[in-house]
């Protein structure tokens, strides 16, 4: 694993909200809240955002959700049984940035977890604790033992949607975009780690990200349930542009990525009828003030710009 210094791959830090600034919404369905100046695509070469809040707010809208910040200013929160654990660490050694894990109690060891390092399109992420949070219960323990998914159905919205099939290289599965740009894979055998590596977060069964050195990664272990990995595919797989700022675009997206500026959509002729009523509105006289004296000079389209009368 790479080892980074405590920033980003950009050098920004990653701002996240004080408590009394996240707002809370009564939707636990939540669409990612940001803004920019040029629509990106595809998402996954958006890149990263550098804020938490839009990811971590379907999580915090949770009933008692705890949450803390240490003296780093890394961000925490854990519902209140503790079975929803979620970091969003900037400040550490490792380009890991987002960790979640789920757990049958506060004190049991991950029954799954997922990893998504500092360049992640947070649209991914969002769409991952977004599906979370509406499988949670506080109630019973049937959403900790959902199914998780196996190769072929891993793979098979990427196949779909044209993502061409790399083969199977010591047990991994790996398809990659038609760009070559990015890839997922399945690994069957011969991860990295070892099997509590994996469930500590350090390896993945089921992974996403661009393909380049530098780029970004998303991790989970074996027993994600297949409804995560779906909300995963879902937002990697969506043809839908991103808003971005273009100065805020690291140099890999601005050469890769489709980029196009937000343009003001032309005025409607409603829009048009709309906008002269209120100028006439504005220049018109007050009311009891003497009506203007019509000018002498009248000025018609064949009138030369030295003649009036």
């Amino acid at each position: 694993m790479e080892r980074r210094s405590r920033r980003s791959s950009t050098g920004r830090r990653h701002p996240i909200s004080r408590k009394d600034d996240l707002s809370t919404t009564s939707n636990p369905r939540h669409r990612t809240d940001v803004d920019g100046d040029v629509h990106v695509h595809p998402v996954y070469l958006s890149g990263s955002l550098h804020i938490g809040d839009p990811a971590l707010q379907p999580i915090l809208d949770l009933p008692n959700t705890e949450r803390h910040h240490d003296d780093l200013g890394n961000f925490y929160a854990a519902t209140a049984d503790g079975r929803i654990r979620i970091g969003f660490i900037p400040e550490q050694d490792w380009n890991t940035l987002w960790k979640i894990a789920v757990a049958p109690d506060a004190f049991s060891a991950p029954r799954w977890v997922a990893n998504f390092s500092d360049g992640t399109p947070i649209e991914i992420v969002t769409s991952v604790t977004t599906e979370l949070a509406a499988m949670y219960s506080a109630d019973d323990d049937t959403w900790l033992d959902e199914r998780s998914a196996g190769p072929l159905e891993w793979i098979s919205p990427y196949a779909a949607a044209g993502w061409v099939h790399q083969g199977v290289d010591r047990g991994h599965l790996t398809l990659r975009s038609p760009d070559g740009l990015a890839s997922i894979t399945y690994r069957r055998a011969g991860l990295l780690h070892t099997d509590d590596a994996e469930q500590a977060g350090q390896d993945g069964r089921f992974t996403i990200g661009t393909v380049k050195s530098a780029g970004w990664y998303g991790r989970f272990s074996g027993g994600t349930p297949a409804r995560i990995l779906h909300a995963a595919s879902t937002a990697m797989l969506d043809p839908a542009p991103v808003l971005r700022y273009r100065d805020a675009l690291d140099h890999y997206a601005k050469q890769t990525a489709k980029i196009t500026p937000i343009t003001q959509p032309a005025p409607s002729p409603l829009d048009v009828q709309r906008r002269a009523a209120r100028l006439r509105s504005i220049a018109a006289p007050p009311l009891g003030a003497p009506s203007p004296v019509p000018s002498s000079v009248v000025w018609t389209s064949t009138t030369s710009a030295a003649r009036c009368r």
